[in-house]
């Protein structure tokens, strides 16, 4: 059996590594803020796995080198970044609450309004002139170029070849490898190398998609872990014809008491810290959306966005192409702020700088959002229409069109999420499809009920999606009766398997038949639906119970027979 391994190396076993996008603010309080050391789009079918992989990166344009190990030889193409600001929104998860007040909240501040948030959101162009090695040195498989990249595919058989090879055709080989691509080197296994082109910088990088030869979509962690930091964020998107799931690693659903709802889940990624620490190994997986990706496709390629290649071709001046970038919807949003106002996406500003280059101390948003008014004391254009309009479309409309593409062949996108530090980087996450598995949204909502015993105080009760009800002493306005890191991040672990329901290994919901209550501290696994669901909305979660639950047994575990 066919397994994929792909990730990047890039420079993060150097001094400078890969990092993160970075940091973004998002404007709508129900998106917890989340970033990400890895961003994968897989798309599997028939065999073939089809990868978008958004290139991350942070130092010198000299220290930039990426390495891949893969199954297969790939065909390399140009991705595209709005796809992964397009995912981002689609399917991020959203925390709401919503604030219902009694007839006794009539005075001063606690008539306020309810608060709730907002809703969710409802193949590159190919690579010139790739050869065969031919009677080239043994360990060369192809040597080409795609957009702002050099790249080889190289044999793993090995270490020493191929490690010298680089070298000797200047690829960057950041201190390490030696020792983290051990794994990966055997007899009919390939890397993929990338380099930057003379004459570009890391301002020009983009995401590649590969296409390859293989059953799963699999992420060599293991590759990284010298480098990585602690609680890696790593963010996988699945393609197929059913909702995905974590073929090796386990699978975990939140507890959603452990949220905070009043913050819009703002510790959202502390609590998938913590559950990955609750799971056997830290190896797990949440799933934070499964479901349609239509509404991807329909923000990557609304109708008639980009317009014809021959009129940006034939536009006469420059601010007559920069007008037409604005009026024909090239404008997205960001990696950076994939949530807010809409700018040139990076590789068109990287395209228009080369041939219009900013006024100094003019940064490129400011100066094409306002050409008109800069452009007298900008340096002189060197302006190619022509030219222009063929990168524009070879580096952002051919990879836009395929990517929209992928989803109308496959009817399910999933999202999966987990933190991964250096010391557990020692399996790689490998990922297959469930298509009897119920989706999965997003979006989750909860209900603050406030009442109001004197003219200036209130009392909170929220409740959550799931059935927990929290006590707020002082609203909506204060914190909870108990730590919201104090209870268990995850309601369940389990085994998910390719047919059929997953296996449950922690279970901690305790149900005391006699009461019809919940030990508030055992919040680890809910019993299969329906009935604990049931059975969680009649339970009440109250401040004299979470302070007896001190005393308790952090977890229950209970394997299913």
């Amino acid at each position: 059996m066919r397994i994929a391994l792909l990730i990047a190396l890039a420079s993060a076993l150097a001094a400078q590594r890969a990092e993160a996008c970075g940091c973004f603010t998002p404007p709508n309080p129900t998106v917890p803020v989340v970033q990400a050391g890895e961003r994968i789009l897989f798309a599997v079918k028939d065999g073939q796995v089809t990868a978008h992989i958004q290139v991350q990166f942070s130092g010198g344009d000299a220290d930039f080198g990426w390495l891949l190990p893969l199954p297969s030889v790939p065909t390399l193409e140009l991705g595209n970044d709005e796809l992964f600001a397009r995912l981002l929104t689609a399917t991020q998860p959203r925390y709401q609450m919503s604030v219902v007040r009694d007839s006794s909240c009539q005075f001063g501040f606690a008539t306020g309004g309810g608060a709730t948030g907002g809703g969710a959101a409802s193949g590159g162009g190919a690579g010139g002139g790739s050869q065969d090695a031919g009677s080239g040195p043994p360990v060369l498989v192809v040597e080409s170029s795609v957009g702002p990249y050099d790249y080889a595919v190289l044999h793993a058989d090995s270490k020493t070849d191929m490690l010298d090879w680089l070298a000797a055709n200047r690829y960057f080989v950041p201190t390490g490898t030696d020792d983290a691509v051990t794994p990966y080197i055997h007899e009919g296994g390939y890397f993929l190398a990338l380099k930057l082109r003379p004459g570009k910088s890391t301002g020009d990088l983009q995401p590649v998609v590969l296409r390859y030869q293989s059953d799963f979509g699999v992420i060599p962690i293991t590759l990284t872990a010298t480098g990585a930091q602690e609680n890696m964020g790593v963010q996988v998107w699945m393609l197929g014809d059913g909702r995905a799931i974590p073929r090796n690693y386990h699978h975990t659903l939140i507890n959603d008491a452990a949220i905070d709802w009043v913050r819009g889940g703002a510790n959202y990624n502390d609590v998938i810290i913590r559950a990955v620490g609750e799971a056997p190994g830290r190896h797990t997986f949440v799933t934070e959306y499964s479901g349609s990706g239509s509404a991807v496709k329909n923000l990557l390629l609304p109708a008639n966005r980009f317009g014809v290649q021959s009129d940006f071709s034939a536009a006469p001046t420059p601010d007559d192409f920069i007008a037409l970038l604005w009026a024909k919807g090239f404008q997205g949003p960001t990696p950076l702020n994939p949530y807010g106002a809409s700018s040139l996406p990076s590789t068109v500003k990287a395209i228009l700088a080369a041939y219009i280059p900013p006024p100094q101390d003019v940064n490129l948003d400011t100066f094409y959002a306002n050409y008109a008014f800069y452009k007298a004391t900008a340096p002189a254009p060197n302006y190619q229409p022509q030219q222009m309009a063929q990168e524009l479309w070879e580096r952002v409309v051919t990879p836009s069109i395929n990517a929209a593409q992928l989803f109308e062949t496959h009817s399910t996108l999933t999202r999966l999420y987990s933190t991964i530090s250096p010391a557990d980087m020692n399996r790689d996450p490998a990922f297959s499809f469930n298509p009897s598995l119920p989706p999965v949204s997003n979006l989750h909502q909860a209900t603050m009920r406030i009442t109001c015993p004197t003219q200036f105080s209130q009392v909170g009760l929220l409740t959550t999606e799931q059935g927990w009800n929290m006590e707020y002493p002082n609203g909506q306005f204060g914190a909870p009766l108990v730590s919201l890191d104090t209870l268990p991040a995850s309601l369940r672990v389990e085994v998910a398997h390719e047919e059929g329901p997953s296996d449950v290994i922690i279970d901690n919901l305790v149900k005391q038949a006699s009461t019809q209550t919940v030990s508030p501290r055992l919040f680890q696994a809910m019993l299969e639906a329906p009935t604990p669901m049931t059975m969680m909305r009649s339970c009440s979660v109250t401040g004299a119970q979470l302070g007896l639950a001190a005393l308790a047994v952090f977890v229950l575990r209970r394997r299913r027979r």
